[in-house]
């Protein structure tokens, strides 16, 4: 009997040097080149993965390479005060962050080379490289944008940087053109003095330069306005979902497992929905005053709670050199929470794996995007208090959709105790409490129907296949 020929796409993902871009990238990675895709889908293409970053950061994640997905080693430039143990924005001051995108755009005939030794079909590539598919089409490879942001913020700063109007979405953005034009500012503000590429022009030759469509990390059923206002944007350029790329964290993550084990036990003696959860995510330090003021929010709202907090491993994080004020390196000094009121974690935690157990009532948040999902996944409402980059939309979304409520903030990254411990209050406790718990709910059952559609990525695939001239069904004629 004749066979379909089962056809080879060879993908290179380049993420960001960062550990919440490089996750989705993985994870769709290991979506693409599943053995259950492979049985399901009906397209008869088998996907190999080449995934580029730096020595420092595959090391980290060396035990997730598999035959068909491989890891290649970028090596930057290394200026003296940049080296390869800093080619990775985890323990980076942030004054070095100008100097690391330089190195990544001076890597870029590295790169190249990377291309012509791996000899790909198609490239996956993060904003922040919009170099990369001007090498790929160097070569005749089709290169496609991978965002690891919400289609919100993505239109938001496109909208922002290309118009003199307010955002057309009040519930998402930031007030009157003014108020969102300085924040958008924000990002340019530390640009190096021998940039290659403009940062504010980063996204938008991202964009622009993706060949035929953008590919999303989110879905539809929660983001269809703003990828429908995103693609209006781009001309017409069609917005493609890959789904929540939600990642199991239950074989230890990036952490111990007996922290982990520490944690779960925990968890088991509190009461069920009577557990806050306190993270503001894996890269950002809290100065001393917002670490003060978190600690006494939290005290004040008489609530159980987990806090995951993070300090500088190193003098050279404290990053004098800042204008802000520095980091700090330890809990407020007599702060002690009593061992059945709260538990204080440094560093990591099995995040998902909190978010699922039945204690677990609210997440204090940072709002970064992959933790929204995670969290609307679980069915955990939001405490949000955004404290970094694209945040404040990730915030804004989550309460839109109903599932989130904000904590007051004066100026960004400034808030006061009461507000934290009033917001987290109602969260637990009361009327709103019960009408969040009730939107979390419905959207848990949308974020994880979303999660576990193969069609989105069996999708994706069809996608790439047909910029590669592949995808067409051919039949084999036994010999």
């Amino acid at each position: 009997m004749a066979q379909a020929e089962r056809e080879q796409l060879s993908v290179v993902m380049f993420p960001w040097l960062a550990h919440g871009h490089i996750t989705p990238y993985l994870e769709l990675a290991r979506r693409l080149t599943s053995a259950d895709r492979r049985r399901a889908a009906g397209d008869n293409i088998d996907v190999t993965v080449h995934l580029v970053s730096t020595p420092v950061n595959l090391s980290a994640i060396a035990r997730h390479q598999t035959p068909r997905i491989r890891f290649v080693e970028l090596h930057l430039p290394a200026p003296p005060d940049l080296p390869p143990d800093l080619h990775t924005t985890k323990h980076l001051p942030s004054r070095l962050m100008p100097t690391l995108k330089r190195a990544c755009d001076l890597a870029a005939p590295r790169f190249g080379a990377l291309l012509d030794d791996l000899r790909p079909d198609l490239l996956l590539f993060d904003f922040l490289y919009p170099w990369a598919p001007l090498e790929a089409a160097a070569r005749g490879v089709a290169a496609v944008h991978l965002s690891t942001c919400s289609a919100a913020a993505t239109s938001f700063f496109v909208h922002c940087l290309g118009t003199g109007r307010a955002f057309p979405f009040q519930g998402v953005g930031l007030g009157t053109a003014e108020e969102e034009a300085k924040y958008t500012s924000l990002f340019a503000v530390r640009e190096h003095p021998d940039a290659l590429v403009p940062e504010r022009d980063r996204l938008l030759l991202s964009l622009a330069r993706s060949s035929g469509f953008v590919a999303i990390k989110t879905c539809a059923d929660i983001e269809r306005p703003y990828m429908g206002y995103l693609s209006e944007l781009l001309g017409g350029k069609e917005i493609v979902p890959v789904g929540p790329l939600l990642v199991d964290d239950s074989d230890g993550g990036g952490g111990n497992s007996s922290e982990s084990d520490r944690v779960t036990r925990w968890l088991d003696a509190q009461p069920p929905a009577s557990v806050v959860l306190v993270s503001v995510g894996s890269e950002y330090f809290m100065t001393e005053e917002q670490l003060a003021r978190m600690a006494r929010g939290l005290e004040l709202s008489g609530e159980r709670f987990l806090w995951v907090v993070r300090f500088p491993k190193s003098p050279e994080e404290d990053d004098d050199a800042a204008p802000a004020p520095a980091p700090a390196r330890a809990l407020p000094r007599g702060f002690a929470p009593a061992p059945g009121r709260g538990l204080v974690v440094e560093g990591w935690a099995p995040q998902r794996r909190v978010l699922a157990h039945p204690a677990c009532g609210t997440f204090l948040s940072h709002c970064g995007w992959s933790s929204v999902l995670e969290s609307l996944a679980a069915g955990v409402p939001i405490v949000a208090l955004p404290l970094h980059i694209d945040q404040p939309l990730g915030a804004n979304l989550a309460a839109e959709l109903g599932a989130a409520v904000r904590v007051p903030q004066e100026r960004f990254g400034e808030f006061r105790d009461e507000d934290v411990a009033r917001a987290v209050r109602g969260a637990m406790r009361g009327e709103e409490s019960r009408a969040l718990r009730r939107r979390a709910a419905e959207l848990r059952e949308v974020v994880a129907r979303n999660d576990a559609d193969g069609a989105l990525v069996d999708a994706l695939v069809q996608r790439m296949a047909r910029l590669c001239g592949k995808g067409q069904q051919r039949v084999a004629v036994p010999n």
